[in-house]
């Protein structure tokens, strides 16, 4: 039976922190915009969307990459792809050539809050201060599922670092395919993304090209025991790079003002939105929009947007479009 550690949702909302708060002209509340997001009725894709624009910026099919390499200076943060229920683990072992069984392994799934203290690579390396270098272990990593919901396999793969960059070794666990490759940093970007098939992927926009990430993503859900189990869900992901939110619990959609996000604690998270913002209808069979729900958002550029969802259907009553609108405030 595998072996898995599952990581817990942390249960507290943090306050964001940013550097030095971003001076935005004064300017008149923008009008009432409608978004969608076209994940198709199997949420085969991933849609980067920018709210300042109302328009996807890029897509992609969720199975094109495997994993992100931190491509910011002297960052070394490796993730796997959520969307397609990865999960991994160290062996432990610096021998590449030898078999890993997987039931020996403490295997993990990288949080849906965007912890980088709690990924499932982990801390693959050593850090002087002066220098960096790899510890040099495989790690096993279950692919997990593509798009169709098939199984996709597993790799072991070893993790080095080439001057500020990284050297990747992967094969499978029966040594065939023993392939290495290097992933160049692109300091225009802040992930590179990574495919064992067709190796670096052209996914993400540019960091502050983006606002909200719809996709599918791997979370942890509770048992009527209190025991935390694996879930792939439907939602929205923020950009990690200054965007923050808040669900607003106190006031109407209609009457939120840019006064009120003075009593709201915004968070980092990267799931603050996350899933819960629809439920399954069993009576019905279909997805409901929970009625009541406004997210406040601070978008990189220091706008302050006001969201609400009202479908999860397109025109032709296909699942798997969500549809928003929000102001800005």
């Amino acid at each position: 039976m595998r072996n898995l550690i599952f990581i817990s949702m942390l249960a507290v909302t943090l306050t964001s922190c940013f550097e030095e708060d971003t001076m935005v002209a004064p300017h008149q509340q923008g009008d009432l915009e409608v978004g969608e997001a076209a994940l198709g009725p199997n949420y085969a894709r991933q849609i980067f969307y920018d709210l300042n624009r109302n328009m996807e910026v890029t897509s992609n099919v969720l199975s094109n990459w495997d994993l992100s390499f931190e491509s910011s200076t002297g960052g070394w943060l490796i993730r796997l792809n959520s969307s397609k229920f990865m999960y991994g683990g160290n062996s432990n072992d610096t021998t590449f050539a030898a078999e890993i069984n997987e039931s020996g392994l403490e295997m993990r799934f990288d949080p849906s809050d965007g912890n980088p203290d709690s990924t499932a690579i982990g801390a693959w390396f050593e850090d002087s201060g002066d220098s960096i270098w790899s510890l040099g272990y495989v790690y096993l990593v279950d692919r997990g599922m593509d798009e169709k919901n098939r199984q996709v396999g597993s790799k072991k793969v070893r993790f080095e670092t080439y001057g500020d960059n990284y050297l990747v070794r992967f094969a499978n666990n029966d040594n065939s395919g023993d392939t290495t490759v290097l992933i160049s940093r692109d300091p225009e970007m802040d992930r590179i993304y990574f495919s064992f098939e067709n190796g670096i992927e052209d996914i993400a926009p540019e960091p502050d090209g983006w606002s909200l990430l719809f996709s599918k993503y791997t979370t942890m859900l509770v048992t009527d025991e209190g025991d935390n189990y694996p879930y792939l869900v439907t939602g929205v992901v923020l950009n990690p790079n200054g965007v923050a939110a808040a669900l607003d619990t106190i006031h109407d959609f209609t009457s939120i003002e840019l006064g009120d996000t003075i009593d709201l604690q915004l968070s980092t998270h990267a799931d603050v939105i996350g899933y819960d913002w629809k439920y399954y209808n069993f009576d019905d069979g279909a997805y409901t929009i929970v009625p009541g729900q406004a997210y406040l958002i601070r978008d990189r550029d220091g706008f302050y947007y006001k969201l609400r969802f009202i479908d999860f259907y397109n025109d032709t009553g296909e699942k798997g479009y969500p549809k928003f609108e929000y102001i800005r405030l």
